[in-house]
């Protein structure tokens, strides 16, 4: 059963379309009705804008609470950017919110001289089984507290939300039993990260916040034979596409190129006998919108993923789609900033 969301916009609606069609989220995500209402959809639900006389009116839809937390959260966030402030229709208890999960630290493994792996334990990991494949990382200031929601359901962030770190992760593995879930992250090593000089301290039994699921499903095949699947990635996508490769059907064929720094980073993989694993190293060069491009791709019953940095993600949006594959035959993701 699906979970509403309801805001009023104390703006025409020809200038809230204007702004969304023209916002990059748009382009990937957006659709037009024939009433001229407009949608966005996400994994996790979806965004109605539609014109409600002097004003404009926002519907959240989403499957569960914690998916319409960070569907609301996003939204206000969003819109408060633009210097438009969401009425938010519903009113509630101040409690934490309803994506927040508290977890302890089991234990920390260097699994190679690029990834540190932290394995992460809790009852409240739970509301991650199943669904996306990322989640946010809460880093707070010390002796604050953590996260809660006001009367409008939005999240408050003690000490103020720009002095959180929030990085996006990947649920590199997870697994429920006996009351508790428990979770693997890897975390790219890089100098002078906040995450890699925080994960070096870490203990057993710290607790640690997190925020999920926040989008980025695992593709499913379409229901044809064989489905093709192409996976591309740099080190900061690994965890993804390993979380991938372990969901894909059996009878998948495909590929996935994956590059990383080192030789010694690469990670022994589950997936599809039928998916064909290759390794770059950027101490050898290579060009992952290169390879893209240079890959045969059915003209059916395929899909693409692609993760890296800003410049080359926006590069291989161009190319795919010159491919003639259409918005739900990939997902281009940009995560980190390159320039």
């Amino acid at each position: 059963m699906s979970v509403l969301a309801h805001a009023r916009l104390e703006l025409p609606f020809d200038q809230l379309k204007t702004w969304l069609i023209n916002a990059p989220i748009f382009e990937d995500r957006g659709r037009m009705d024939p009433d001229g209402s407009l949608h966005l959809t996400f994994g996790i639900g979806t965004v109605l804008a539609k014109v409600q006389e002097d004003h404009s009116a926002l519907v959240l839809t989403s499957p569960d609470a914690a998916s319409l937390q960070f569907l609301r959260d996003y939204i206000s966030d969003t819109a408060s950017e633009a210097g438009v402030s969401p009425i938010w229709q519903e009113r509630h208890s101040r409690g934490k919110p309803a994506n927040f999960c508290l977890a302890r630290v089991e234990k920390v493994e260097q699994v190679s001289p690029s990834f540190r792996r932290l394995w992460l334990e809790g009852a409240d990991l739970s509301a991650l089984l199943g669904k996306g494949l990322h989640f946010r990382l809460l880093l707070g200031p010390k002796g604050e507290g953590w996260p809660w929601v006001d009367e409008r359901g939005l999240t408050l962030w003690p000490g103020g939300a720009g002095v959180w770190h929030r990085p996006v992760y990947t649920v590199r593995s997870l697994e429920s039993g006996a009351g508790t879930t428990r979770i693997s992250v890897d975390v790219f090593l890089h100098k002078g990260g906040r995450v890699t000089e925080w994960s070096e301290g870490l203990q057993g039994g710290e607790a640690v916040g997190l925020m999920g699921p926040s989008g980025g499903d695992v593709p499913e095949g379409s229901g044809l034979p064989t489905p093709w699947f192409g996976l591309f990635g740099d080190e900061t996508a690994l965890p993804a596409i390993a979380r991938i490769l372990g969901a894909l059907p059996v009878d998948a064929v495909g590929e996935a190129v994956i590059l990383v720094p080192l030789p010694e980073d690469e990670q022994v993989l589950r997936h599809p006998a039928g998916i064909k694993i290759r390794w770059l190293h950027r101490r050898a060069g290579g060009d992952l919108t290169d390879i893209v491009a240079q890959t045969q791709i059915p003209r059916e019953n395929r899909f693409v993923f692609f993760a890296a940095g800003s410049r080359l993600t926006v590069a291989a949006r161009q190319i795919l789609a010159a491919k003639g594959l259409s918005k739900a035959e990939f997902w281009a993701q940009s995560y980190w900033q390159d320039g």
